[in-house]
C-alpha cells in the first residue's frame, strides 16, 4: 500500500486507549548494534510503514539494558519541527530515576555523551522506538537532592531525538547478558 495515500481513521470504538507509559525503558548504545532495523517504505495494509518488524541485531555480548523509571513520571512526545516542505519530528522523553547510588551517578555521568536507541513501552506494552541509525536519542540527566521536608532524590532524565515520525518496534528484543 502506498503510504502517501489517505485512509480512514476511526476512533477507539470501545477499545482500550490507556494513556501513559510503563515504569521502565530499554536502552542500547548505537555503536553496539550490528544492524538497526527500519520500518518498510511500502506496506500491504494501512499502518505497515509505521512498524519495525525486523529484529535489531547486536555485536557479541551487547544488547538492551532495562532502566527503571518511577511510575507515572515519564512522558513521550513528538512535536512537529521544520519549515514548509521540510518537516519532521522532535521526539522528547522525560522520566524520573530515583536515588543517588554509585551506579546511578556513573550512569548519569556517562550517558550524557552517548548516542542511544531507546524502546519505550506504552501502557499496553507496545514499544515505541526513539532514535535511529544516525539520529540517536541523546539523554540529559538532571539531579535533584529533594528536601528533608519533601521532594524526590534522583535524576530527571530527558531525551531528545529527531525523526520523520514515531515507530512501533515489534521485532525480537535482545537483552545484554
Amino acid at each position: 500500500m502506498n503510504p502517501f495515500e489517505l485512509n480512514n481513521l476511526e476512533g477507539p470504538n470501545g477499545e482500550d486507549n490507556t494513556p501513559g507509559l510503563l515504569g521502565y525503558v530499554l536502552l542500547a548504545l548505537e555503536r553496539d548494534f550490528a544492524t538497526i532495523a527500519k520500518a518498510p517504505k511500502l506496506g500491504a495494509a494501512a499502518g505497515d510503514t509505521a512498524i519495525i518488524t525486523d529484529a535489531h541485531t547486536f555485536k557479541a555480548t551487547k544488547g538492551f539494558v532495562k532502566v527503571y523509571m518511577t511510575l507515572d513520571s515519564n512522558t513521550l512526545k513528538a512535536a512537529l519541527v521544520g519549515e514548509r516542505d521540510g518537516k519532521g519530528y522532535k521526539i522528547s522523553f522525560e522520566g524520573f530515576h530515583p536515588g543517588n547510588k554509585a551506579s546511578v551517578l556513573e550512569f548519569a555521568r556517562v550517558v550524557k555523551n552517548l548516542g542511544l536507541i531507546m524502546l519505550v513501552p506504552d501502557a499496553d506494552g507496545t514499544y515505541l522506538q526513539v532514535g535511529s541509525e544516525g539520529l540517536p536519542v541523546e539523554l540529559a540527566p538532571d539531579f535533584d537532592s529533594g528536601k528533608l521536608s519533601g521532594g524526590r532524590r534522583g535524576f530527571t532524565i530527558k531525551g531528545e531525538a529527531y525523526a520523520n515520525g514515531l515507530y512501533i518496534y515489534a521485532g525480537d528484543i535482545t537483552m545484554k547478558p
